[in-house]
């Protein structure tokens, strides 16, 4: 007999490209998540994904659960969040703080989707703590914060929302525009531009520069905007999230900063390190609030969101 959690285990899968990340986000082990499959396509007499193949490729038969998959999980979602609200009051305060300062093209849609989810909830958006938004978390200032900070409070708690590629942005006609990567001691003699937040904050810092003995000279800003600018002008380098970057390039082609008005970006992305240079996008909450079924809605909002955000830039 199909059951919601086959559903939700097909449209995981698809979602996230593997049955190990599926897994993990659904909260089984891989065995018994394949095992539930194979259980499936016997108990149906079909196949449901065509093995062998990178990424995963529904069969016919598994393309057609999908779709029941799309229309039916909204309307169980929606029946959870009712019977939430019955549950758990109507009520509540979702009181954001951003540390991530390229976030507002995913964040705007996923707040707009929550609102519609949770009218009755007090919604807000501060951006007075954008570089000490966890400190506002453990002083109740604000009820959830975006960042990539690791939290090591044992108040609090951090659920993953993206890993995501930090790039190196450098401008064009860079003597190092073209690499296939840069190394650490590429970068002697350039100035980093960065938000004004300590170094060690700093994944390129942290993870990158640092362990090799590399300390670059610093020049911040606030704005992303000028952080660009100051690129595209030839001031320094600096590092951006590799989804964040398409948006911000747009911006700056449509405010004509296109290089020599030929409508190519003005900066250039280089990877660091042969593998690249990887964080992860975080939310910060009070560890009491984790069991909030608004705050466990909003988390799947963004993460929805962000996977979009992905998809639309491949």
């Amino acid at each position: 007999m199909l059951e919601i959690r086959h559903l939700r285990a097909l449209h995981e899968i698809v979602r996230l490209g593997s049955v190990t990340a599926a897994a993990e986000s659904l909260c089984v082990t891989q065995s018994a998540l394949s095992h539930q499959l194979r259980q499936l396509e016997e108990r149906m007499d079909v196949v449901l994904f065509e093995r062998r193949s990178t990424p995963v490729r529904l069969s016919p038969a598994g393309t057609r659960l999908l779709q029941a998959a799309e229309r039916v999980l909204p309307e169980v979602a929606a029946a959870e969040r009712d019977i939430a609200r019955i549950r758990d009051g109507r009520g509540g305060r979702l009181y954001l703080a951003l540390e991530c300062h390229s976030c507002f093209q995913w964040l705007m849609p996923s707040l707009a989707a929550f609102r519609e989810h949770w009218p009755e909830v007090e919604l807000d958006l501060s951006l007075s703590h954008g570089f000490d938004a966890l400190n506002a978390l453990r002083e109740r200032e604000v009820d959830a914060a975006v960042s990539p900070d690791p939290v090591e409070d044992p108040e609090l708690i951090a659920l993953d929302l993206l890993e995501y590629e930090n790039l190196l942005i450098v401008p064009r006609g860079h003597r190092l525009e073209g690499a296939s990567y840069v190394e650490p001691a590429d970068l002697e003699g350039e100035t980093l531009i960065t938000y004004p937040v300590e170094e060690e904050r700093l994944d390129i810092c942290r993870h990158f520069l640092h362990p090799t003995g590399i300390s670059l000279p610093r020049r911040t800003t606030e704005v992303t905007a000028m952080l660009l600018q100051l690129v595209a002008s030839g001031r320094g380098v600096a590092s951006l999230p590799e989804w964040a970057l398409p948006e911000l390039e747009a911006q700056m082609q449509g405010a004509g900063n296109g290089a020599r008005g030929s409508g190519r970006s003005a900066i250039a992305r280089l990877r660091m390190g042969p593998d690249g240079l990887w964080s992860t996008l975080r939310l910060a909450i009070r560890r009491e609030d984790e069991g909030l079924a608004f705050m466990q809605d909003f988390v799947g909002i963004a993460r929805d969101e962000l996977h979009q955000a992905s998809v639309r830039r491949g």
